[in-house]
This record gives C-alpha cells, structure tokens and sequence, in this order.
C-alpha cells in the first residue's frame, strides 16, 4: 500500500499517537495500513485489533479496504465497527450476566424500528405531549448520558425530551431494547467496576485505531482510559478538531489533547495534504479555518481551476435545476458523485420529492418509497444491486445486511455470517437473485426472493423456522407504503430497488452530518441564509464556532464544483456571515 511520507510516519510509530489530519488527506488510507500492520503482527494468535469509528458508513468502507489486504482466516485478528456496536457485542454481551437487568440477545433501538416512534410516543404522552415532529424523534435519537448516568445531548436542549428521557430509556428496556446511551453507560459501568471485564477486553485487543476521535464524548473517553489503564494496549487516534460537529450527541473537541496527554501520546504529527479537492475549493476552507501547515490540494483535482460558485435566487429548487445540474453536466461530472447538502432533513424533503416529479434520480429523504426500517429492505436493495452491478458489486455489503437481518429477526448477532458457512449462504443467494430476475421484475422478484431468502437462511441453520414468513410480511408492507407514496408498483423494477444500495447513479440529498467523512465531485450547499446558518440562537461564542464547523464540514466534501445556494426570504435575511469576509469570503 502506497504512502506519502506525512502517512509513513504515523505508520511507522510503535508508541501511542494522535494524528491530526486535514480534510481528504488520506486518513482512511493510513487507519486501513495501521490495521493491516497490526493484524499482521498478531496472525496466529488469539489477539485482535479493534478499529473503531463514528458511522456504519465508514465501518463498511475501512472494512472493505481492509478485506483487500487480508485472507479471509484474519478475521479473528481484527474488528471494525462503531463504538456502540463494539460495546455491545464485544464487552456486553459476552459479560451480559454481570449486568443487572441486561440480556445477553436484547435488540437495539435504533430510529429505524418502528417501535422507536411507538416508545417515543409513549413518553412523550407521559409528560403530556401528543402531537410529535420530525424533530423530536431526532431529538429523542440523541439522547446521551455521561459519566455518571445523568442526560446530555438533545435532551438538555428541548424542555419536553429532558421529562420523557427517563421514560424513553426504561419503556426500551421494558421492551426488551437497549437504546444507544445505555450501551455505552453499562459498558462503562462493567469496566468500571468488574475489574476482570477490563483486563479481559485490555487482554484480548492489544491495540485501538480510532477515527474521528474529535467527536469521541467523555464517556467514550472514559471507556477508552479505563481499557488503557491495564497497560495491555495502545491507541492510534486520528482526529480533526475543525470538523467536529456533534456535540449535540456529546462530542467535546476540548478531551482531544488531554486524553493523548495522559496516555504518553505522540502529538507532533499531522496530515495536511489535501488529495479530494481543487485548489479554489481548498483555499475556500483555508479561509474558514487556517492550518499549520496549511492545507494544500495535492491530488488529482489539484488541476481543477473552477471557482466556487455563490447562486442567490428566490426559490432553491429553480437555483438546482437551472443552475447546479446544468454545471455538473458542463463540466462532466456524474450524477451519482454530486450531493446536496443542508443542515436539516426539513429543507431536503421538497426538493427531493420535486427533484424525482423533474424526472431526477435522487437518494435522499423522501426518495425512498417505502420505510427504511421494512425488515426486508436492506437486504432487498442490496441482492437487487448485485443483480444489477454483477460482479462489480461487493459482496461484504450483502454480508452485513444478511448480519443485520438475522440479528433484526432472531436477536442474535451472528458474526459466523462473516465467515466461510455465511459466504456459501450469501453466494446462493446472489445466485437465486440472478436467477429469479431472469424471469420476474419488481415486485414479483421481491415476492419471490423473500420467499427464496427465508428458505435459504432456515435450511442453513441461521433462522428458526418460526422466522420463516417475516420477510413475505415484510413485502406487504413495503408495496403498501409504496402504494400510499403514490407509486406505480406495476412498473417498479430491480434498478429501482437496487439504486439505494448503490447510490452512485443518483443524485444524493443529505444532512451536513449525515455527509461527513464522505467525498462528492459535486456539492450543492443551501440554506446559506443568516438564522439558518449560523442559526439565529447561535451567533456568538462556542455555539457559533460549531456552527462554523458544520459548514467547513460541508465545504470539504466537494472534489471539484462547489456551490452556494442563498434564497432571499420575506424577512430581509442577508447571506450567511459565513461567505462574507470573516469566512469564505465571496459575497
């Protein structure tokens, strides 16, 4: 694998390390080499090494890249999940019965599940509320708790959420679910107070890489200090203090340097080449916030000259049509590698659903015509893309939607899905789903597959069989939803289910922090509006650097066009401060 001298360098430190890297400059790249490394060392051996990062996004990109390098037996050498995925199914569960209350096969709550908005509902009628919003499953989503078991995050910030928190995170337990805050609280609890459960965990992974460290919480932290402290591991820590943007989850920058300081990190070292944007979009970002050394635009598009671009217009969506589609086309970009971003789902929902009546393939809020959280949509969409992609589809995403699947069903997490039984599995199932799609399309192969699926995953020992209507049920569900949303089911076809598990053939509409650590050749950025952003509670201190981060966030997902949309509003809103001389500077 190929390194600059700046990523050598990391790689090349045996000790503790906290690396700090600029946008695009390969971090993905140097984490994935630290790991091979790593695991490397450690084959044959009953050790592994533990990645962790902040999405399931980039947990499938870094394991992909790594699954490159290795055979398929160093598997038992490495993990690479996020921090609550890592908690649950590697400290929790194996020591369930040291937690009071806790089930070793308890489901997590994730937003996606319907019972999520059945619970939300139920606690908020507790506190008197009936009538919810967008917003406040989102903010029900964010719920955290520190430390020492008291409430941070969303719910400190919604009067509402801060009384029915309480009655959230026990109804989700009395329905046999743990939500995301309390997988985190109980492992810290174990690690805190059973000392066997730490040097077990210290013992068995002997090293941590972990991403975007800037948006680790104190509890994280503490997690991390309590493994450290039984002298078995070390710690590669990459982050970015100028792309930290969730401190609405509990994310505290201002933890970076401490924690690296109290391990004996090495703090010298820094990534600051740019290899994903052009010059004009790099010196854009330079703006926002300045490095030392500064950052540079060292790749490919470092040629690129086209300028970022400032649209003000009175409607959004003529802004899209009229001016960014048209540029993505000029310059030859394709519409899957184009994005646009905004702060909230609220703004993305129109343009969505007017971009896909224009006639645009989009992926995006209310692009999708059925619910996500359908038992049978991932996987669905994931067999209808290799059906589609063929052999340039990746495998180790229908692997983990087999994972989620199962675990969805069954309550069991069954890792042996990764291995060489869950291969023969999946293989016949990509089989089956290129065979069906010789003869039906649309809903017919849904209704085919699901059938064929469940077959396959019973006979193979991964589902009882009284799981083994769930997925017809499933269909039923997602051609009603289908139906509400007003689409033409009798012309549905495979491409349509399987553009969402490969989005590049669509233009992607997502939040400013669903989009981070992702790369766009385009990026539309709207709602460039002052009270939107910055918002108008958040103009000055702490609260307006945060701010300031989330659009220097969005700025550096573009690769060669970038694009700012302001729309004039009946209030007299100027632009957002942000383009003005204090930022980017192109008013």
């Amino acid at each position: 694998m190929k390194l600059t001298p700046q990523q050598q360098l990391a790689l090349d430190h045996d000790g503790n390390l906290l690396l700090k890297a600029c946008p695009g400059s390969g971090k993905t790249r140097t984490i994935v080499a630290k790991l091979v490394k790593d695991v490397e060392e450690l084959r044959g051996t009953p050790f592994s090494v533990a990645c962790i990062t902040y999405t399931n996004a980039a947990v499938i990109e870094i394991d992909t890249r790594v699954a490159a390098h290795l055979m398929p037996d160093n598997q038992i050498n490495y993990v690479v999940s996020t921090i609550h995925s890592f908690c649950l199914h590697h400290i929790l569960r194996p020591f369930a019965s040291r937690v009071a209350g806790f089930s070793g096969t308890m489901k997590v709550l994730t937003s996606e599940r319907k019972e999520f908005n059945e619970i939300a509902e139920r606690a908020a009628e507790l506190v008197g509320r009936y009538d919810l919003r967008f917003e406040d499953y989102v903010r029900f989503g964010g719920i955290g708790l520190d430390a020492n078991g008291e409430l941070i995050g969303s719910a400190l910030e919604d009067d509402m959420i801060l009384l029915a928190a309480p009655h959230f995170l026990r109804l989700s337990a009395e329905r046999g679910f743990i939500d995301f805050a309390s997988i985190l609280y109980h492992t810290l609890c174990l690690l805190r107070d059973d000392g066997e459960v730490a040097r077990s965990v210290a013992t068995k992974f002997r090293s941590f890489l972990v991403d975007e460290f800037q948006d680790t919480t104190e509890i994280q932290v503490e997690i991390l200090r309590l493994i450290h402290a039984e002298g078995r591991s070390t710690f590669f820590l990459v982050g970015d203090p100028a792309q930290s943007i969730f401190g609405f989850a509990g994310a505290r920058p201002e933890l970076i340097d401490p924690f690296a300081d109290e391990i004996g990190a090495k703090r010298d070292l820094s990534l600051s080449w740019n290899f994903r944007s052009s010059g004009p979009v790099v010196e854009q970002a330079e703006r926002l916030f300045p490095r030392a050394p500064a950052m540079t635009s060292e790749g490919k598009n470092k040629v690129c000259t086209e300028p970022a671009h400032l649209i003000t217009t009175d409607r959004t969506f003529d802004a899209i049509t009229d001016e960014f589609l048209p540029a993505i086309n000029r310059m030859g970009l394709p519409l899957g590698r184009s994005a646009i971003l905004a702060k909230s789902w609220a703004a993305l929902y129109p343009i969505s659903r007017g971009l896909r009546d224009f006639g645009v393939k989009v992926v995006g809020p209310g692009a999708r015509p059925y619910r996500r959280s359908r038992l049978f949509a991932g996987l669905a969409e994931q067999l209808s893309a290799a059906v589609v992609d063929g052999h340039q589809f990746n495998i180790r995403q229908v692997e983990r939607a087999v994972f989620s699947a199962i675990q969805d069903m069954s309550g069991h997490s069954r890792f042996d899905v990764f291995g060489y039984p869950g291969r023969r599995t999946i293989v016949e199932l990509l089989r089956r789903a290129e065979d069906v799609a010789l003869a039906t399309d649309g809903v017919a192969w849904l209704e085919t597959m699901a059938d064929e699926t469940s077959a396959i995953l019973v006979r193979d020992g991964w589902l009882a069989p009284a799981h083994r209507d769930n997925l017809q049920s499933s269909v039923e569900e997602m051609v009603a939803d289908m139906r509400h949303n007003d689409i033409d089911v009798d012309n549905l076809s495979i491409e349509d289910l399987g553009m969402f598990a490969s989005p590049d053939k669509a233009l992607r509409l997502m939040t400013i922090h669903e989009a981070k650590g992702r790369e766009f050749a385009a990026v539309a950025i709207i709602g460039v509006r002052e009270g939107l952003m910055p918002h108008y509670r958040s103009t000055q201190g702490e609260a307006l650097e945060a701010e300031k981060r989330q659009f220097y966030v969005a700025v550096t997902r573009a690769e060669q066009l970038l694009m700012y949309i302001y729309e004039r509003d009946r209030y007299g809103n100027p632009p957002s401060r942000f383009l003005g001389l204090d930022g980017v500077d192109i008013l």
